[in-house]
């Protein structure tokens, strides 16, 4: 998929062995929802061109207002939205081990 084909109402995304919707909101915008249509966040164009000449995007967590990650991958900035929503403590744990 290329970033010319966010341009359509609604992308259909297949990830994890699920199926995803990325609907655009107005130009540049889209939101991202599972099947059962929970809204997941947000994509967002931040430039029209980046450095390497591609467009730059950005996802917003739902309840933020600020991008989390921006990039030209656009699939793959998606595939982190799903993941935090999906898993949202990291499987790595995190804590601190017993002294």
């Amino acid at each position: 998929m290329s970033a010319s084909e966010l341009e359509q109402s609604s992308v259909r995304y297949t990830y994890r062995e699920r199926i995803f919707h990325l609907d655009k909101v107005s130009s540049g915008l889209w939101t991202v929802f599972d099947e059962g249509r929970a809204d997941l966040g947000k994509l967002v164009r931040v430039a029209p061109e980046g450095e390497e000449h591609e467009p730059v995007f950005g996802i917003i967590y739902p309840g933020e207002t600020e991008t989390a990650l921006e990039g030209s991958d656009w699939r793959g900035l998606v595939a982190a939205l799903i993941n935090t929503s999906i898993d949202p403590t990291p499987s790595w744990g995190g804590g601190q081990g017993a002294a």
